[in-house]
């Protein structure tokens, strides 16, 4: 069977990640592409410096940076085909949707009747369990772990070993610090640390 080629746009750490589960799916990786000319090479893969639509026309692109509103603001400018990525250690079940340009990483779990939207991350070993929504431009960072029937709005930050408590939502664009334990909804723009968490900023 033919391999699928391809692309990222970023080299940095976050990019080296999804290049690891690239190669785990045994394919293939073209270039990376990113502006910053320090960085000749990426784990052995060529950086072509900015991107350009006219290199690699048939491979599939990644936004393999975990910044949200960056790959939220390059969405609207890529002209090639959208990738999916997930790791073959992740457990996705069945009836779990994954939307273009996501990233299930190594280990994640995602549960069944769960919707992950578009350019979401699901980051290594976190856990979305049943009947949960990820909204686009999420990042659920690793180890992080929701419980059933949360919604998560788009943009949003879900910080490395947080926990959100069942039937909650979680408004967009929302900071979610490491470790914080989310019990009540949360709105639009703030951000919340602590256990159990505390909103500490509103924007």
């Amino acid at each position: 069977m033919e391999k699928t080629k391809y692309i990222l746009i970023g080299a940095g750490g976050h990019a080296s990640v999804v290049a690891s589960a690239i190669e785990a799916m045994k394919q293939e990786i073209d270039c990376v592409f990113d502006s910053n000319e320090s960085i000749t090479h990426m784990d052995g893969i060529q950086n072509k410096g900015d991107y350009s639509p006219a290199q690699f026309p048939t491979a599939k692109l990644i936004l393999a940076m975990g910044d949200n509103a960056v790959r939220k603001r390059l969405a609207t400018t890529v002209q090639h085909e959208i990738g999916t990525v997930i790791h073959p250690s992740a457990v996705v079940d069945r009836l779990v949707s994954v939307g273009v340009g996501s990233q299930i990483l190594h280990g994640a779990i995602i549960n069944r009747r769960s919707v992950v939207g578009n350019h979401c991350i699901v980051n290594t070993k976190a856990s979305i369990d049943h009947d949960c929504i990820i909204e686009d431009f999420v990042h659920i960072a690793p180890g992080a772990t929701l419980c059933g029937n949360v919604i998560v709005g788009e943009g949003t930050l879900i910080g490395a070993g947080a926990t959100l408590m069942p039937n909650i939502t979680i408004g967009k664009n929302v900071t979610v610090g490491a470790g914080t334990v989310v019990t009540t909804s949360l709105q639009d723009n703030v951000t919340c640390v602590g256990v159990p968490g505390k909103i500490i900023y509103h924007e």
